[in-house]
């Protein structure tokens, strides 16, 4: 199925930088671009006016017109994609001006100082992309052929490898995607807000879903020298207000003999003060029957505000968005998260992610962060690639080998 091209509009006063900004955007093979140029902020905003663009490129440096100016107005149209600042401005500025714009409404707001790399600038892109694949909203509709196909087992999914960021040891698998059989993805995010709306649906799916891991899991023990391999998989409070369904899960695993520890549920929201108290039950039973509990983005929504260190969490996800932010308030300290293990976390349980370049990799190393996901440090697994890429890394078990009962 041949995509649509993304539409870019390049606002720079400078046509060499315009030219330049261009060029390192055909570089971008993920999609078709397609580019209009502006050097006037009064018509590219003329144009943005008549809609169709998937991300906005400007300077803040302009005469008449400046950056946060046209920003402003670019808000005011309406418009809610994708904006990608470039300037010879600090950091800081920088971020302060990206805070700026998500106020106005532009979610999706990223910037780079000058001097940059091609490398940097097409990481960025990929980085937009991905988060505007994960904020789109699905259409209800689909939830009928979604449930269908889980039904009949008529699916696929995708991995993204967490890796170690001092040796890129590859050192588990975190469940980022469902992909029906036409090839239509449901990133986990998307997948747990359309079925919240469907009493149990998330329930039936994530037991679905384990199920499928578990006979992963198995036969990534049987053919690879790692039996310890561990995927996380994203739950919402619609999974948690379920009964049962981790005592669900735990006999499915016990039925394909791998043992619980070998799955993480990674806590993607917040409790509700008046959440049900099954909810709590669950956070309870993750842990004693033997799964481990993450910390879903920290940072960024009700998680990080209200439950962070109320629950047992084994492990903290930290987007790179939080990292950045964190960066602008403590500099770069290797012991940012520090304050962790007052909590029972140690240094070594946070992850960082959407680590989709090498910049942002040497500030998710800079803050101590011990691992990671993102598209620099792998690429998504689908299911089918899962036991020969963990081959790949941890080599193969021998036949003498043999088998145990419970891996």
């Amino acid at each position: 199925m041949e995509l649509k091209p993304k539409r870019f509009l390049i606002l720079d006063d400078q046509l060499v930088l315009r030219k330049l900004i261009s060029r390192q955007a055909s570089f971008f093979s993920r999609f078709a671009v397609e580019i209009d140029e502006f050097s006037d902020p009064a018509e590219a905003l003329r144009s943005i006016a008549e809609g169709g663009y998937h991300l906005v490129i400007t300077d803040i440096g302009m005469p008449g017109m400046n950056g946060i100016d046209f920003i402003k107005n670019v808000a005011r149209l309406g418009y809610q994609s994708a904006l990608l600042i470039i300037s010879g401005y600090d950091g800081k500025t920088l971020q302060t001006i990206a805070d700026m714009s998500s106020a106005l409404g532009i979610a999706c707001t990223r910037f780079l100082a000058k001097p940059y790399s091609a490398d940097a600038f097409v990481g960025m892109l990929n980085s937009i992309f991905n988060e505007l694949e994960r904020a789109a909203q699905p259409d209800p509709t689909d939830i009928e052929r979604l449930l269908s196909r889980l039904g009949n087992d008529n699916y696929r999914l995708e991995f993204t490898p967490v890796v170690t960021l001092a040796d890129r040891r590859l050192c588990g698998f975190h469940l980022a995607a469902l992909v029906l059989e036409d090839d239509r993805r449901y990133p986990m995010e998307h997948l747990l807000r359309l079925l919240a709306g469907r009493r149990m649906a998330s329930a039936v799916a994530l037991e679905t879903l384990v199920e499928r891991i578990a006979r992963l899991l198995l036969e990534v023990s049987r053919q690879t020298a790692f039996d310890e391999c561990p995927v996380s998989v994203r739950i919402d409070e619609a999974c948690l207000s379920a009964d049962n369904v981790f005592d669900h899960c735990y006999s499915l695993l016990q039925q394909c003999g791998v043992l619980p520890r070998r799955i993480g549920f990674e806590l993607a929201d917040g409790l509700r003060r008046g959440a049900d108290a099954v909810c709590f039950e669950n956070i309870a039973k993750i842990r004693y029957l033997g799964f481990h509990l993450q910390a879903g983005d920290f940072g960024q929504g009700s998680l990080a505000v209200s439950n962070l260190f109320k629950f047992p969490f084994d492990q903290l996800n930290v987007p790179l968005e939080t990292l950045r932010w964190m960066r602008v308030l403590q500099g770069e300290d290797a012991g940012a998260l520090r304050l962790l293990r007052y909590f029972g976390l140690p240094q070594t349980a946070v992850c960082a992610g959407r680590i989709d370049d090498d910049d942002a990799l040497t500030l998710a190393q800079a803050m101590g962060c011990v691992s990671g996901t993102g598209d620099v440090l792998g690429l998504a697994v689908p299911e089918g690639e899962l036991v020969e890429v963990a081959r790949e890394h941890w080599g193969s078990k021998s036949a003498s080998d043999g088998g145990a009962s419970a891996i």
